[in-house]
């Protein structure tokens, strides 16, 4: 869901995107879940983060 949202949904801010999928992997997920999600759209969302702080 989250790296849908970061690809397809440019309305979203990334860091709302980011926060949402980690809480869904946190409440979801087994202990160390959330980690994992965090490191992966943390990758793949960086520039989009960065854009998004430049405007």
């Amino acid at each position: 869901l989250g790296l849908y949202e970061l690809t397809y949904k440019p309305d979203i801010p990334a860091r709302v995107a980011l926060n949402e999928a980690i809480d869904l992997a946190k409440r979801f997920g087994d202990d160390e879940a959330w980690r994992f999600v965090n490191g992966v759209l943390d990758k793949l969302g960086a520039a989009r983060i960065q854009a998004e702080q430049e405007q």
